[in-house]
């Protein structure tokens, strides 16, 4: 059956459709009219394309007729918390409609210690709605992620990077490490019943964020010319968010900054 991706113009969604692609059988993949040139990227690629935006009920039940499993990739740390929550609620209930068995959603490291910081707060509550979801859900709360086109990564390339932040200590995550374990979660359909299951995914590597930030950065950049990152997103920042026992993604960093220059 068909696989929904839902958020596809991030830089999740298109390495997610480029993994599933992969692995052969229809992908769709739900973009915003804004992003025209993802559209046409996608439909080279071979993906079936629906335009709309997240807060279309109507229009995502009818793009995920006939689909098992709907991979929602919308709501990374840059998303506004109320947008968070609103649009993955919108996507479930469109779920629901088109009758889909299972929807897989992309959290964050830090959710179920969320500490008064918004965005965290919103995974939170999306994540106790999802298991609460009368169809299977997996939840993937990933480490710190980039990858090309990310907005946050090219934010930290700029020198966005907050003063506080740049000690606090990061797993961080190449974006095409997590759409391989998306793309793993979605094969154990039928394995299991109505269930919720929460997976944590980081990259192989602990490092302070200064130095990642100094990895990152772009040539000639000017610090001083860079938009401040949302009051989120900076507390989100500088937070220590390492995990012991979590799933490792494979690429490390030199691989990653590797790829990100070509991607």
């Amino acid at each position: 059956m068909p696989v929904l991706i839902t958020g596809a113009e991030t830089a999740e969604g298109r390495a997610t459709a480029r993994r599933f692609l992969r692995g052969g059988g229809e992908v769709r993949v739900f973009v915003d009219p804004a992003a025209d040139r993802a559209a046409e990227d996608f439909r080279t690629a071979g993906c079936k394309i629906a335009l709309g935006t997240l807060d279309d009920e109507g229009h995502l039940e009818t793009a995920a007729e006939q689909v098992h499993t709907v991979v929602h990739v919308g709501g990374g740390p840059m998303t506004a918390p109320t947008q968070v929550l609103d649009d993955t609620a919108t996507v479930l209930s469109a779920a629901i409609g088109a009758g889909c068995r299972r929807l897989i959603w992309v959290s964050h490291v830090g959710a179920g210690d969320p500490r008064g910081n918004g965005y965290l707060q919103a995974c939170a509550e999306t994540e106790a709605m999802l298991a609460d979801a009368p169809l299977e859900s997996i939840i993937v709360r990933r480490a710190l992620t980039y990858g090309p086109g990310d907005p946050l990564t090219l934010a930290l390339s700029a020198g966005a990077l907050p003063r506080d932040a740049e000690e606090s200590t990061h797993q961080p995550l190449y974006v095409d490490d997590l759409a391989l374990v998306l793309a793993r979660a979605d094969h154990v359909r039928g394995s299991v019943g109505d269930l919720s299951i929460e997976v944590t995914l980081t990259g192989p590597t602990e490092v302070l964020l200064s130095g990642f930030a100094d990895l990152l950065a772009a040539p000639n950049r000017d610090r001083d010319a860079v938009p401040p990152l949302p009051r989120t997103v900076a507390d989100l920042l500088a937070r220590d968010l390492v995990i012991d026992d979590a799933m490792v993604g494979p690429t490390d960093i030199p691989q990653g900054l590797e790829r990100l220059t070509w991607e």
